[in-house]
Parts: C-alpha cells; structure tokens; sequence
C-alpha cells in the first residue's frame, strides 16, 4: 500500500500540470498605491473559496509591467465547468463570504475585465514540461492578427517553434486563441518561467533559432509576422501564492512556495477554490 500511495502522488501532479483546454482570464486594473492592500483583500477570497472546498483552481500573475493589473487565471476542462463552479459559488457560507470580500475589493480596483480562451497546441512549444509548481514567472505575448491573416500567423508560429526544437531551446510556451473577451484574432501565449534569468537568455534563443532556420529563412519569417500583426505586446508577470489556489498536488511539489501562513492553517482535503471570475 505505501509503494502504490507514493506512486500515485507523481501521476496526479502530472494531470494537473497538463495544459487546460479552456482559461477564464479575470483582469483587475489596481488604484495606484493600493498594491498591498489589494493582496490582503485577495487573501480574503482565497480563504473562503479554501473553506468551503470550492471545485475550481486559479492563479493569481501579477504584472511587473505595463499597467498595474493582476491576472487570476483559471484553468478549466470545458467552458461548461463554468456552470459547476457558479452553483458552488451561489451556496452559503461561501456566497456570503464573497460578497464581503467584494465589498472590499472594490474600493481598491480601477475596472475588471473578463476573457475566456482556448488552447492551441499548434500554438505551443514544450507543453509537456509545464511544471506549474515550479513557475515564478509568466512572459505573456499578446497577438492581435489581422482578419483573414490568422493561418498565417499560425504557419509562422509553428515554423519558429521548430526552430526552437532544431536548436533545443529549452522553453515551455502554452498558446491560446481569446474566444470572447477581446478583440477577434487575439491570441496569448505564455512562456513560463522559473526565474526572470529566462529572460537573459534571450539573446542565444534567437542565435539558435536563427542557426537553425538560416538567416534568410528566419528573416522571412519574422517579415511573415510583421504582415500578419495588427500588434505584439510583451508584458512579465510574477506569479503570486498568496493570492493562488492552485491543485494540492502542485502546493504539495513545493510547499515552501506555495503553502502561505493563509493555506497552512486549512484542511488537506480542500481540493481548491472556485473562479475568480464569481467575484465580479
């Protein structure tokens, strides 16, 4: 019994870590100077959603650049999950203790927006090293590619991805088209990361991409993109436990990262909490 018990744990933390098919995406904009108190206040919803075993897992990145906004991404088997997670919310204590969070949160946000994605594997490098438990930070690029262009930008996507395979660039990059939520043609990909040295090496990314592909080869291909984009945004984002619900099989791979003094004191049979999107 304890051989199969210890061989069980590494199965589900790998379920947990494979790529969602469906992302509900709440974006909060924050009042300038509200930072810290907006943390505490989403500690708040965290706790409820832990308390009242919730079915639903997000995670909370929060931007080091751009505007001053924190993403709770959610991750969802379908868009009809979404239905399961509403009734959960809608049942006492947690339904009253959502709305004096909200309460709360609301003095401390500019605006909130809401988009749901879907995943593209044709769009991703590496899925299968997605190690969530592991991940610090998030580049996320935003594609908005012109009507009629989209093939494109997917041709071009996938031909510098098998670049990136040809060079071995270690990198786990998840792509999602926006379904609703966003302009038609956006498309976000997440590069994630362990640390912000990811970022540093950038520069032998491109030099192997570039041998792989051939100068001439890979100049086409940037020009490729260029025809194809309305805009790219680069934008980094930290990942914050403390306002993260993620499975227990991803807090139980590194508890010192994600077990915060707000999930120490809870039950180990919580499974996670509900959307963040029940919060608006």
């Amino acid at each position: 019994m304890l051989v199969a018990g210890v061989g069980i744990v590494p199965a589900i933390a790998q379920e947990a870590m494979k790529p969602a098919p469906v992302l509900s995406i709440v974006r909060e904009s924050i009042k300038e100077g509200k930072t810290a108190a907006h943390e505490k206040v989403e500690a708040e919803f965290a706790s409820a959603f832990r308390k009242a075993n919730s079915p639903a897992h997000y995670y909370a990145l929060s931007a080091g650049s751009g505007p001053s906004e924190v993403w709770f991404v959610e991750p969802m088997e379908s868009f009809a999950s979404k239905e399961d997670f509403d009734k959960a919310g809608d049942k006492e204590p947690l339904k009253g203790s959502l709305e004096a969070a909200e309460a709360h949160d609301g003095e401390l946000r500019t605006s909130s927006h809401t988009m749901w994605a879907g995943y593209r594997a044709d769009l991703s490098y590496r899925p299968e090293k997605l190690n969530l438990a592991k991940t610090r930070y998030v580049d996320l690029a935003t594609f908005r590619v012109k009507l009629g262009k989209e093939q494109d930008f997917v041709n071009n996507a996938k031909a510098l991805f098998e670049a990136y395979a040809k060079g071995n660039v270690d990198l786990c990059t998840l792509g999602y088209r926006v379904s609703e939520g966003a302009p038609e043609g956006t498309y976000l990909l997440f590069t994630m990361m362990d640390s912000m040295k990811v970022l540093d090496g950038y520069p032998e990314r491109m030099k192997a991409a570039i041998g792989a592909m051939g100068q001439d080869r890979y100049s086409q291909t940037m020009s490729g993109f260029g025809d194809a984009m309305l805009s790219i945004e680069h934008n980094l984002f930290e990942v914050k436990p403390g306002m993260s619900y993620p499975p227990q099989s991803v807090v139980d791979a590194d508890p010192t990262f994600w077990k915060t003094k707000s999930t120490s004191k809870t039950s180990t049979a919580v499974s996670i909490p509900g959307p963040p999107e029940q919060k608006k």
